[in-house]
């Protein structure tokens, strides 16, 4: 391929992330929900007895500095964005919901397993959520993966109670997979953006 169909071929890719960008401003905006994420970690691990209690609190001002700090990062740079709306996307956005509520109710029927069935659910509805979130699959679908053969691996020992299948343990994997999904949606975000000055150049 030629120079000129090269920089074709990125321009269509570039206008299609600008566009998915653009339909999706608000929830790309990682950096704004990263440190209220990791506080809320913060918060399980505190549940699971790993980290003493005055932590969580002690962490608590940051993690609103942090997310006051990228929402004021994001409107310097990008300004605002007027979202695109979308056929379907109401249906979509309940996708999470419901794989968390299945998760959820999975996790009080499978406790004592030597697997960990919210885990695997979870994994799986990550790797569903990147059909419908494609710029965003790069991270879904490992994250995804991870979680399912974490959930499945014996990292308790052969026949032990699965650690993924305690409450606390598996939603602070959830939340270490959700920060690793918004930090990939901010890098799509700048991405794009800087797609767009390069069209316009």
């Amino acid at each position: 391929m030629d120079a000129a169909g090269q920089k074709g071929t990125w321009n269509v890719t570039a206008v299609a992330r600008l566009r998915y960008v653009t339909a999706h401003f608000e929830s790309l905006q990682g950096l704004v929900l990263v440190p209220v994420i990791s506080w809320m970690a913060l918060a399980m691990a505190w549940a699971a007895n790993w980290v003493p209690g005055w932590l969580v609190l002690a962490a608590a001002p940051g993690a609103l500095l942090g997310s006051s700090a990228a929402v004021r990062h994001y409107r310097r740079h990008y300004g605002q964005v007027r979202p695109r709306t979308s056929r379907g996307h109401g249906a979509v956005s309940l996708l999470p919901i419901v794989v968390l509520t299945v998760a959820a109710a999975t996790g009080t029927i499978s406790e004592g397993w030597p697997v960990s069935l919210p885990g695997i659910v979870l994994g799986a509805g990550v790797i569903g959520c990147a059909w419908f979130r494609r710029p965003l699959a790069p991270a879904l679908v490992p994250v995804g993966v991870l979680g399912v053969l974490l959930s499945v691996l014996p990292l308790a020992g052969a026949g032990r109670p699965h650690l993924l299948g305690q409450t606390e343990h598996w939603i602070f994997a959830l939340l270490v997979g959700a920060a690793v999904v918004q930090v990939y949606g901010h890098v799509v975000l700048s991405r794009a953006f800087a797609g767009r000055q390069a069209l316009r150049g």
